[in-house]
């Protein structure tokens, strides 16, 4: 017999990948400022006056610290969310459970792996990696249970 959380535990889960969201895009606050001054200013046209924006509103200490605290905070509300029970557990779920978590690591480096082959600039640090996984299970296992095979 397998151990899981209670059922509550998913909304729980829910909610502190919410709080993990808010977190991420605090953390991300200033990139978003660059990003929007420089959209801003290269729509303007030669000699009207640009706009100027205090791009640090956090620092830089600051916002990895939240960076980390978020992806914590993911981590935790992903695995609460994963191992949580059903309102009614069987073998049928158990097969939807290990189904879904095949196709999320397959979907994952069929995503990845081509940054990583084709020597792309950008590389995905293995904490992300790990949080698309557990994204891809959570979006597969209820793809599964809802709309293909219990519907």
């Amino acid at each position: 017999m397998k151990t899981y959380f209670p059922y509550y535990f998913r909304k729980i889960g829910i909610v502190l990948i919410i709080i993990a969201m808010g977190l991420s895009f605090y953390a991300n606050i200033n990139d978003f400022l660059i990003g929007y001054q420089d959209g801003f200013n290269s729509s303007k046209k030669a000699g009207e006056s640009l706009i100027q924006i205090e791009t640090n509103i956090i620092s830089q200490k600051t916002a990895n610290t939240f960076t980390w605290i978020s992806l914590a905070f993911s981590f935790t509300g992903f695995l609460m969310y994963m191992f949580s029970r059903e309102k009614v557990e069987d073998e049928f779920i158990q097969k939807l459970r290990f189904k879904s978590l095949a196709n999320s690591l397959l979907f994952t480096w069929i995503l990845v792996s081509p940054f990583i082959i084709f020597g792309s600039s950008y590389h995905p640090e293995g904490l992300y990696i790990l949080q698309l996984q557990l994204f891809l299970y959570v979006v597969i296992y209820n793809y599964y249970k809802k709309w293909k095979y219990l519907a």
